[in-house]
C-alpha cells in the first residue's frame, strides 16, 4: 500500500533525472525520510495521483530550504527527442528547479553520484553557473552510511539555522 503524502512542509527537495538517478534518489529519499519525515520532497512520493504536478513541483522547491540536485555522469549529456542537451532547455524540470533553488539563494547541495564529476561553470546554462560554487556531496555506495552521515548532519545544522530566530 502506498504511504499517504504528507501535509508537513516538504523542506528538503530531491532534484533528480529518473533515467540516469532514479535509484540513487529513491535510496536517498528512503534514508532522509527516516530522519526527517514528511519534510522530504520527492516527485513520485510527494504528489498524489491526479495532482497537478507541475504546480505540486514549483510550490515544492519554492518553499524548501534545501534543494539537493543529483547528479549523475551523464546529467549533463543527456539529450531530448531532437538531440539537444536537456539542461540547455529552459523549460527543463531539472533546471528550472536548480535554477529557482539558486534565485532564491537557499542551500544547494550537489550530490554526485555513479562517478560523475561537478560541472564546470563553462559547461552550464548562465543561469546555472552558480551550480559550480558549492561544495558537493559523493554519494558512493562503498560508503553510503558515512556519506549520508555527512549529509544528514549538514541538513539537520541548515534547516536549524532557517528556523533559528534572527
Amino acid at each position: 500500500m502506498a504511504e499517504p503524502v504528507s501535509s508537513v512542509p516538504s523542506r528538503i527537495f530531491i532534484s533528480y533525472r529518473r533515467e540516469e538517478t532514479a535509484y540513487p534518489a529513491g535510496w536517498l529519499f528512503d534514508r532522509l525520510r527516516a530522519g526527517f519525515g514528511g519534510q522530504v520532497f520527492k516527485d513520485v512520493h510527494s504528489i498524489e495521483l491526479g495532482d497537478d504536478f507541475v504546480d505540486k513541483i514549483t510550490t515544492a522547491v519554492g518553499s524548501c530550504d534545501v534543494l539537493l540536485a543529483l547528479i549523475g555522469d551523464r546529467w549533463l549529456t543527456i539529450t531530448d527527442e531532437d538531440g539537444r542537451r536537456r539542461i540547455d532547455d529552459p523549460d527543463d524540470f531539472v533546471r528550472l528547479e536548480i535554477e529557482a533553488a539558486l534565485t532564491r539563494k537557499i542551500r544547494v547541495i550537489p550530490v554526485l553520484v555513479g562517478g560523475a564529476r561537478m560541472p564546470r561553470a563553462d559547461e552550464l546554462p548562465p543561469a546555472l553557473a552558480g551550480l559550480e560554487r558549492r561544495q558537493a556531496l559523493e554519494l558512493n555506495p562503498s560508503r553510503f552510511d558515512a556519506d549520508m552521515s555527512r549529509l544528514e548532519q549538514a541538513l539537520n545544522k541548515t534547516l536549524a539555522e532557517v528556523q533559528a530566530p534572527r
